[in-house]
């Protein structure tokens, strides 16, 4: 077995790590198109979405993908200790080899703390468990069909929105008036459940918003922002959507969030009705959303049952001490 670093793999290597890939895809969602090789490649080459670093591998057995290493380091100062990594599959016998490998990394880049994340299933749980890691924060995924939305339901979450705040959408780049706004936004997304996982607060500024949109950009997803503000153009809310320009059925309900002083006035069920009216008006390539909410956010997975979002798949996370999972897997 060979294990490749992804951005150095030949064509076959990546013909077969993308046969993998379409099957995983295939597998979780049999309604949603497969990953196709521009993105999956633009996937590969990333090194800045997500405030992160990322390195990912392939395990070459033969001829054949059999596994598919993702590993993430954080950038911001408060996570310099944590690695979060994923392996897909992680039930065959490739996986251990494919997490040692990922650990070495983590461990040259000075991380002693590991998140380890992927579907929730048995098979993978057990895995995971055997290593000393604990289940410590559960994401429902959930996907919705645009066409399917009542319209008269978005109508009237619409006209519920508050009379004193106005609603500005910007797409690809944020305007410079916005930006100060939108990092009050993006900061206020701290307060969404982390349950257990210990991890500190990522706390962005301009700079760090502007980069990342610029990444997701690069990775063919565009954006597509709604922010509610006051008359003065202090921020209550937003709503984020990333158009998938490789396959736009696949695109992503992002981060919503109201900020702590405008919450309980509906204000989340507006904006996510109002960027469905755009999406309609304006993205007639967009026929789906993907979106993923903490296990315990009763109240924003409440917003998108009533919006028709329906459950797909559940995400896990496990934590473990690095040393802890180098010595189980040894």
């Amino acid at each position: 077995m060979r294990i490749i670093d992804a951005r150095s793999l030949d064509e076959a290597d990546f013909a077969a790590a993308l046969e993998l890939q379409q099957h995983i895809d295939s597998e979780r969602d049999p309604d949603l198109p497969v990953t196709p090789a521009a993105e999956l490649r633009a996937i590969f080459e990333d090194d800045a979405t997500d405030y992160a670093r990322h390195q990912r591998v392939v395990a070459i057995e033969g001829a054949t993908a059999a596994a598919i290493g993702h590993l993430e380091l954080p950038v911001d100062p408060g996570n310099l200790e944590l690695a979060q990594m994923e392996i897909t599959p992680a039930d065959n016998e490739e996986t251990s080899a494919v997490l040692a490998e990922l650990l070495g990394r983590a461990r040259a880049d000075g991380r002693t703390s590991v998140i380890a994340w992927g579907d929730y299933t048995p098979q993978r749980d057990a895995f995971w468990t055997r290593l000393d890691a604990d289940l410590r924060h559960t994401e429902q995924e959930s996907s919705l069909d645009l066409a399917s939305v009542d319209p008269k339901l978005m109508d009237q979450w619409i006209q519920s929105g508050p009379a004193d705040l106005e609603l500005v959408h910007w797409a690809r780049h944020c305007p410079e008036q916005w930006i100060v706004a939108q990092v009050a936004t993006a900061n206020a997304m701290n307060d969404a459940p982390t349950d257990d996982l210990d991890m500190a607060d990522t706390v962005v500024d301009a700079a760090m918003v502007r980069t990342e949109i610029e990444a997701r950009a690069a990775l063919g997803l565009e954006y597509q922002g709604l922010l509610a503000v006051t008359a003065d153009g202090e921020p209550a809310g937003t709503t984020e959507v990333f158009v998938n320009r490789h396959r736009p059925a696949a695109s992503w309900q992002w981060s919503t969030v109201v900020l702590p002083a405008h919450r309980g006035r509906g204000i989340g069920r507006w904006l996510k009705a109002t960027m469905w009216q755009r999406l309609r008006a304006t993205e007639p390539g967009v026929t789906g959303l993907q979106t993923g909410n903490a296990a315990s956010n009763a109240h924003m997975l409440a917003i998108n049952t009533d919006m028709g979002f329906k459950p797909t798949h559940l995400m896990g996370c496990w934590q473990a001490d690095l040393e802890v999972l180098e010595s189980r897997l040894t």
